[in-house]
């Protein structure tokens, strides 16, 4: 497996876990009044390696 899709891998894998978290949590995710941390970091984990992804990308 090539690093570019490693790392495409890894992006649609975090991609895949935010969604099962949003989909589990009770908390709000959405604007200003979001209050779930974790969410927040799982978002923030896919959209970095969502963007590593597309750098390695020609």
């Amino acid at each position: 497996m090539s690093t570019t899709e490693h790392a495409k891998s890894r992006a649609e894998e975090l991609e895949g876990i935010y969604r099962a978290h949003l989909a589990r949590c009770p908390r709000r995710h959405v604007g200003i009044l979001a209050d779930c941390e974790k969410g927040f970091r799982l978002l923030r984990a896919a959209r970095a390696a969502k963007l590593a992804a597309d750098k390695g990308t020609p």
